[in-house]
């Protein structure tokens, strides 16, 4: 598949995503979450289950080992957002730095096709 497609696809699902009030945005985690209980209360409470979870590096690794246990929940890093993760789970989440660097990704997409 080329570019401008895998672009298009990825663009046109985060859009649907944020109509249907399915994209969230959180800010970056400062602290270490260390028990799976804190971070799945954390989901509950948010109504997030069976969620994407989109995250920078540094707040991957401060939650990834409290995250890894809950059911249908997935984490990827922002570099590895594709259209079939997007798809296959109900809501997606998104830090802040994460956010920002698919917008710049996209952004240098649009100017190479372009």
């Amino acid at each position: 598949m080329n570019k401008k497609a895998k672009r298009i696809g990825l663009l046109h699902i985060l859009s649907q995503k944020n109509k249907m009030k399915s994209l969230v945005i959180v800010e970056d985690f400062k602290n270490e979450i260390k028990k799976t209980k804190i971070f799945n209360k954390f989901i509950e409470k948010n109504n997030l289950r069976d969620s994407l979870i989109v995250f920078d590096k540094d707040s991957k690794n401060k939650i990834f080992k409290s995250a890894k246990n809950i059911p249908n929940l997935k984490i990827i890093n922002e570099e590895g957002t594709n259209v079939y993760d997007l798809l296959k789970y109900k809501n997606v989440i998104f830090t802040i730095t994460s956010i920002k660097s698919l917008q710049e990704r996209l952004s240098k997409w649009r100017n190479l096709i372009i």
